[in-house]
């Protein structure tokens, strides 16, 4: 074995940063059993529980049962059924945007899309706690990359004017943060874009599903804009979207390699999907979006009562800020010995010392599930931080 192999793994172990996976059995939006035991899960993104709703059960089996298990094929081989076309179409209708594109994943779209977007004659801006997947894309591309200050629109600005107007420019950016749980200044950034004739690159995975009148997330597509949105999270099945002008989806068709050489998503995941978008856009699920959020700012205001830094964040991601990785990693094994799983984030994943326990509310999770979260972390401050 290659020594910067076994050096990379003792170095992990010694910082406190080593993965490892563990099996998990899913039993609900909201448990899930762990080393034979049965615990509260506040770590998934299934933000809607949708992943557990019949619904997609049954259209997973009824796409499955008319198409096959295998899409067989890229989509531009024999891999696009008429079906995904149709369901591209309502997906760009409830996007409002002129067309949308599936992809295989999220960290595929955004690799692809923003490689194919940008080349080394193009300026990348890029906020500083943008998610992996979006770096991916921006160093694949060859631009240049220059990355803000956190949601600091001045700092953007400051760069955008600074560069030479001549120049290709993209800027790229979360909507919702996914391990701070806070939001972008969208609006700022879509007329910071128009003003220096940008293109601009949005990923709303965290808030697809959660936020929006139908569950549209929190970002528009225009001519200059693509929005990316996942099918994994909220909408509790898998994939991603890619909603923006019918000449971009001409243009990404023909030029974003993640899309052109990567076998269709199978049957079965596109009736699941297919179910999420009809779901998340009845007046069921817009009363569950705002029992979620009345969730979240419960929870949020008594993590602060209780001593806790949960950031500036708004949203159903709650990070618990502890910055120091072994007292996180203590945390997290004290929660689970109470019946929570609750996992510990640390660098690279997020800056160095901002190690945290990232708490995901789903819509699943009772108030007695809440309560049971709340009196565990105060015995936590109490005993253990």
């Amino acid at each position: 074995m290659p020594d910067f192999i076994k050096n990379f793994i003792a170095d992990a172990e010694r910082e406190n940063r080593k993965r490892t996976l563990r099996s998990i059995i899913p039993l609900s939006p909201a448990e899930c059993i762990l080393d034979g035991k049965k615990v509260l899960n506040f770590s998934s993104n299934d933000y809607l529980g949708l992943s557990w709703h019949p619904l997609l059960k049954e259209e997973a089996l009824k796409w499955m049962d008319k198409y096959g298990s295998g899409s067989t094929a890229s989509r531009l081989v024999c891999g696009t059924n008429p079906a995904i076309v149709e369901l591209e179409e309502k997906i760009a209708e409830w996007k409002k945007s002129e067309a949308a594109l599936i992809f295989g994943s999220g960290y595929l779209a955004n690799a692809g899309i923003i490689s194919a977007l940008a080349n080394r004659e193009t300026i990348i801006f890029a906020d500083k706690l943008n998610h992996s997947s979006l770096n991916s894309g921006c160093l694949l591309s060859g631009a240049k990359f220059r990355r803000y200050r956190h949601n600091d629109i001045k700092a953007l600005k400051d760069m955008l004017d600074s560069s030479d107007a001549s120049t290709g420019k993209l800027i790229v950016s979360d909507t919702v943060f996914s391990m701070d749980g806070d939001i972008a200044p969208i609006e700022e950034i879509y007329n910071a874009a128009r003003d220096n004739n940008t293109l601009l690159f949005l990923d709303d995975a965290h808030a697809t599903g959660v936020f929006g009148e139908n569950g549209e997330g929190l970002a528009h597509a225009d001519a200059g804009t693509v929005v990316m949105g996942t099918f994994s999270k909220a909408m509790g099945s898998y994939g991603a979207y890619a909603a923006c002008s019918k000449e971009l989806k001409e243009y990404l068709v023909n030029r974003c390699s993640t899309f052109i050489y990567s076998t269709a998503l199978p049957p079965s995941v596109c009736g699941s999907i297919s179910a999420a978008l009809k779901l998340v856009r009845s007046s069921e699920f817009a009363a569950i979006r705002t029992e979620l959020k009345n969730k979240s700012d419960f929870l949020r205001e008594e993590l602060k009562n209780i001593g806790y830094d949960t950031g500036a964040g708004s949203t159903q991601i709650i990070p618990l800020i502890i910055n120091d990785t072994e007292r996180t990693l203590r945390l997290s094994d004290f929660l689970l010995k109470k019946g929570i799983l609750a996992i510990a984030i640390r660098p690279p994943t997020v800056p160095e010392n901002s190690s945290r326990i990232r708490i995901s509310l789903n819509a699943s999770h009772s108030h007695d599930n809440i309560s049971f979260l709340l009196k565990a972390l105060a015995d936590a401050k109490k005993e253990l931080l």
